[in-house]
């Protein structure tokens, strides 16, 4: 039987509009600016800077999954600690706060990094921007069933896969122009959009403060409540089991698309057209995203989570036609039918992913746990395809993306196939 979250509804008697959806979600964007500029624009870039064209797979697919290990932590721990909060204004807003102060420092420290920096000092300041990053993500995650009505959830999906979409375009494309600058321009854009967003986020949403005072902290029963019993809570597992297999595929290659447009297609300014590579996945998913997450709503989620991951699989199956007869033009063709299932399974997801929660009070930790079905792939997949292509690059680069290929349309079937063990939701 599917679990559905009991979190607080919102205060207001009124519709949920779409200035409220707006509101929610909009802080959603400027995560994504931030890391739809770094993953699969800056970070690779600033990273051959540092160590060289060489080892610039291998450093690439490491640095990623070292933070990654810190998201995987900080924002179950981060969604928790919100749970227990009590403050007249909600639960939530204090720790966005003080995790957006700790995200831009470090931003604008990573800005300062370039050809001949430290490597260390560089991964130090990448650990710094996902603590400050998940210790307001966690928190922000448990926000959006706090005040969304069940009904709406579909919508929010799709509002949340809007953003998204939005976001990674604005990131991924202003950094394929300012990186011409320096790496400073695009860090000052990522922290702008940040604050700004933070500030409308805090004004439009209004928490509904949390009753009660909760029980004395006990570390012991703290760590317990991590814990979720599978045989109970079943459905739960399989959605993060499903997740985790679909986001093993998407960063599988997300991460190295500069450096697959660079030495298998040939172009040559992989900076600029990897960030319009990433451009035309989003700009083709958002009109997936809009209509999958209300419809989802009516017609049940499993369909549409079916059509998109089967869309994202054969996707990555002629992309090995395109390793092996490189073009431009079909790379970006691919993309946007890429992009149109990855768009639909955005919105579909979250709205599963809701609709399976434990349920109580506990909203930002259940959510914080959903998360590490998102993060920890980004630790295993990246640091996979970086160990592939650097060990078979020597027989032929072709090659080694061609495996990568055929190992990420594996994930794709698998996290689609899987979704039918989730019962009793459509």
């Amino acid at each position: 039987m599917a679990h559905t979250a009991t979190a607080p509804l919102p205060a207001q008697s009124r519709p949920f509009r779409a200035l409220d959806h707006f509101f929610v979600s909009c802080l959603w964007l400027a995560y994504n600016v931030q890391w739809g500029a770094l993953l699969a624009v800056v970070l690779p870039l600033q990273i051959e800077a540092i160590v060289g064209p060489k080892d610039k797979e291998f450093y690439n697919g490491l640095i990623g999954p070292i933070g990654g290990i810190i998201a995987l932590i900080i924002a179950p721990l981060a969604g928790a600690l919100s749970d227990r909060a009590r403050g007249p204004k909600g639960r939530r807003r204090s720790f966005l706060i003080v995790g957006m102060v700790i995200n831009v420092a470090f931003l604008l420290w990573m800005a300062t990094f370039g050809k001949g920096s430290s490597l260390g000092l560089f991964i130090v300041c990448y650990l710094g921007v996902q603590l400050g990053s998940n210790w307001w993500g966690g928190p922000y995650a448990g926000l959006i069933p706090d005040v969304v009505p069940v009904k709406d959830r579909g919508t929010a999906s799709g509002w949340m896969a809007l953003m998204t979409a939005v976001g990674t375009i604005i990131g991924a494309l202003s950094a394929g122009q300012m990186l011409k600058m320096g790496f400073t321009p695009i860090y000052l854009l990522i922290v702008v959009s940040l604050i700004i967003l933070l500030l409308v986020t805090l004004v439009g949403v209004k928490e509904k403060p949390a009753l009660g005072v909760p029980e004395p902290f006990q570390l012991g029963p703290f760590i317990r409540s991590f814990y979720l019993d599978p045989k109970e809570y079943r459905n739960f597992y399989w959605v993060l089991v499903t997740r985790a297999m679909v986001t093993m595929g998407i960063y599988s290659i997300f991460t190295f698309f500069q450096y697959f447009l660079k030495d298998v297609i040939g172009v040559s300014d992989p900076v600029q057209q990897s960030s319009f590579l990433i451009g035309i996945i989003t700009v083709a998913g958002i009109p997936t995203a809009m209509i999958a997450g209300p419809l989802s709503d009516k017609k049940g989620r499993k369909p549409l989570v079916y059509l998109s991951g089967a869309i994202m699989a054969v996707a990555s199956i002629v992309y090995i036609a395109v390793a092996v007869n490189p073009s431009l033009g079909f790379t970006f063709a691919v993309a946007a039918v890429f992009g149109i299932g990855y768009g639909a399974y955005q919105a579909v997801d979250w709205a599963l992913a809701v609709d399976v929660l434990p349920g109580g009070e506990s909203a930002a930790k259940d959510m914080g746990i959903w998360h590490v079905a998102i993060v920890l792939p980004q630790i295993i997949a990246p640091f996979v395809t970086g160990l592939t292509v650097g060990s078979l690059k020597s027989q032929s680069i072709i090659l080694g993306y061609t495996v990568v290929f055929i190992i990420t349309a594996i994930w794709f079937i698998l996290g689609t196939v899987f979704v039918r063990q989730i019962k009793g939701v459509r």
